[in-house]
């Protein structure tokens, strides 16, 4: 393994992929517009400043890709890395405009508490990122693999949301925190992307993080954990049950199958969200959970389930069918079916640790406290004493403060709510229960 200093960090390359250049930070902010996308900022020092793009430019194609929505937009610059060379076409005052450059690098992190360091996990076919962050010049350190929710966003990006508020807090108390890439995402190579692959690439992907969080020379291997948030809480048990951790931390994740799980959360989201009446959410109810069954049960596909005249509607609206389209919820439709199929009670009763289990009081998302109630059941079935659960009051499922499910709501979309309004109860319940173990 060969180590690159870089400014406050380490970046260290196998030998193999030490050649990888990293990902391009494009550094346009856009906004969709009819047949297209408007700029409505520009990142200093990034690509498209150097393409000279301006607020206002409406972006037409990027090397030779046309970009007629905020898709395709993402579409065209997901594989773009430093040093590639860029070719952009867009609309000025209604004059068409080419412009060229070479990508610019996306900057490494850099942070006044920790060591930063980056490195590629062989993966498949390709690698994964892995960005780990420790306490500067510590070592002997227990260490947490991260596992976040079932969306595709980058580990890049962690530190500016509330993922990077808990690492922080972790950090500040003698704590490691691995972070890697699911299939495609950052600067990971040559990987499928996120939105294409099935849950267990997922659970394969974490697993090979465990692994190698298990190697790193500065971790104490006695003292290995697991943090799983959301749908991370539903992965969390299927690595640790193949390593068997010191402990694992579980925060707004679920039990029950899916299908199960989601009938509950309409009941509360439907009036919550869209302000249908109780009497609409009964009548809608009525339908989608036959979608479900033959959906998530009998394993049928959206395009079956579309030719049933009382599911179409429904089938698009909710199942988010769109012809020649995969995509349902942020994945891949075949991504649900298995996360239903997962046997929870097994899964957790193989697993011989401590177990935290933390819900929000404010958690709309996943709103039903008997899911981390049976799993702090299972596991002391059959290891009495294991889990533990706690309820947070005040704290919504983005770890933010809320007083309740409304406010949690009305906070969702408040930009200042996500840059400041962190509930450290929950970093406090964390590092507590890891000190007792």
């Amino acid at each position: 393994m060969k180590k690159v200093f870089v400014g406050l960090f380490v970046f260290s390359l196998s030998a193999a992929a030490q050649n990888i250049p990293r990902k391009a930070i494009m550094g346009a902010l856009i906004k969709p517009v009819s047949g297209g996308v408007i700029v409505d900022s520009v990142v200093p020092n990034s690509t498209f400043d150097a393409l000279h793009i301006q607020k206002g430019d409406i972006i037409n194609s990027i090397n030779n890709t046309a970009v007629t929505s905020a898709e395709s937009y993402s579409k065209s610059i997901a594989t773009i890395r430093a040093e590639d060379k860029v070719v952009v076409t867009f609309s000025r005052n209604n004059t068409s405009m080419n412009a060229s450059a070479t990508a610019v690098m996306r900057p490494y992190e850099k942070s006044d508490i920790a060591d930063v360091q980056y490195d590629w996990v062989k993966f498949r076919q390709g690698y994964l990122r892995a960005i780990t962050r420790k306490p500067k010049g510590k070592t002997n350190l227990p260490c947490i693999l991260l596992i976040p929710g079932y969306g595709c966003g980058s580990v890049e990006n962690y530190m500016s949301s509330y993922n990077g508020k808990i690492i922080t807090e972790w950090l500040k108390a003698g704590y490691a925190v691995v972070t890697i890439e699911k299939s495609g995402l950052g600067d990971s190579y040559n990987c499928v992307p996120c939105s294409e692959v099935n849950l267990q690439t997922d659970i394969e992907s974490f697993d090979a993080g465990y692994v190698y969080m298990e190697q790193l020379p500065f971790v104490d291997k006695n003292k290995l954990y697991i943090w799983g948030h959301s749908m991370g809480g539903i992965i969390a048990p299927e690595v640790a049950k193949r390593h068997q951790p010191k402990g694992v931390m579980v925060f707004g994740t679920t039990f029950r199958p899916w299908s199960e799980f989601l009938l509950e959360m309409h009941w509360v989201q439907k009036p919550l969200l869209e302000h249908q009446t109780y009497e609409q959410t009964a009548a809608f109810m009525r339908t989608i959970q036959k979608i479900y069954y033959e959906f998530f049960v009998l394993k049928k596909t959206r395009e079956e389930l579309l030719k049933n005249p009382e599911y179409r509607e429904l089938v698009i609206s909710e199942l988010g069918y769109k012809e020649g389209n995969n995509d349902m919820w942020g994945r891949h439709w075949a991504f649900w079916p298995q996360i239903d199929s997962l046997n929870m009670a097994q899964s957790w009763q193989a697993i011989q640790c401590p177990v935290l289990v933390l819900h929000g009081a404010a958690d709309y998302e996943s709103c039903s406290i008997v899911e981390p109630m049976l799993i702090t059941k299972t596991v002391n079935e059959k290891y009495p004493g294991n889990a533990t659960m706690q309820v947070i009051p005040e704290l919504d499922h983005f770890m933010m403060k809320s007083k309740n499910w409304e406010e949690a709501r009305d906070n969702f979309n408040t930009q200042q709510y996500n840059k400041g309004n962190f509930n450290f109860a929950i970093a406090e319940a964390t590092i507590n229960w890891l000190k007792q173990h």
